[in-house]
């Protein structure tokens, strides 16, 4: 499966043509912290087995073959720069589609532009959902928000597991925002956040601490909020 969206990557880039340089809400980072970065969103038993994309001047590239059907990226959608491990059936689906995004910003479409293709791909059945249960996670603390000029704040990362839930609504699973578990939002891609616990979160943190130095420096972020 690997081997087949690596092919599915360099047609990707092809396709839509590639700018010289990505867009300033679009940070690249070194290879080696990219892919640190991105182990960090799986707990600790899944990470060497992982496989792990990062994200070069023509998108999304496999830097680590997997064992153990998890794939780790760092997302950079929207200005939202944030570490997720996604089984066999995200990446299938829902990996896809972050990852052709990229590529439609790399060739100059604008956010709004890529947002209402991927809307367009999930109306038409281009893209996918999910078509049986399945998790990703986010358990890394680091999330950021990258501005037009590529100015990096803290996000306030709350870290999470993610089940796969299109169209299902906070009325369905009795969630709440900030609560036990709730939907980030509506829609085909739409998933099932369940927030880790006090203490778990306070072990992450500090597990990540030097992991958190190194990006914020190199992402040119100041104070944490």
């Amino acid at each position: 499966m690997i081997r087949a969206l690596t092919v599915w990557f360099a047609f990707s880039f092809s396709s839509f043509g590639v700018a010289q340089s990505p867009p300033a809400d679009m940070p690249l980072l070194p290879r080696e912290l990219e892919i640190e970065l991105a182990l960090n969103a799986a707990p600790p038993h899944l990470r060497e087995g992982a496989a792990v994309l990062v994200f070069e001047p023509r998108g999304y590239v496999l830097a680590r073959e997997g064992r153990n059907g998890f794939t780790c990226v760092v997302s950079r959608r929207g200005g939202d720069l944030f570490p997720a491990c996604w089984d066999r059936e995200g990446l299938e689906t829902l990996v896809r589609v972050e990852q052709e995004a990229a590529t439609m910003r790399l060739s100059g479409q604008t956010t709004t532009d890529v947002q209402r293709a991927v809307d367009e791909g999930f109306k038409s059945g281009k893209y996918k959902t999910p078509s049986r249960g399945g998790v990703s996670f986010m358990l890394s603390p680091i999330r950021f928000r990258i501005d037009a000029a590529g100015r990096a704040t803290n996000a306030n990362a709350v870290p999470h597991v993610m089940f796969y839930a299109p169209h299902v609504t906070d009325a369905d699973v009795g969630g709440v925002r900030g609560g036990p578990v709730f939907v980030n939002r509506v829609g085909p891609d739409g998933m099932i956040i369940v927030p880790v616990g006090a203490t778990e979160r306070d072990s992450i943190a500090r597990d990540s601490a030097s992991l958190i130095e190194r990006v914020e420096r190199q992402l040119g972020v100041r104070t944490r909020q």
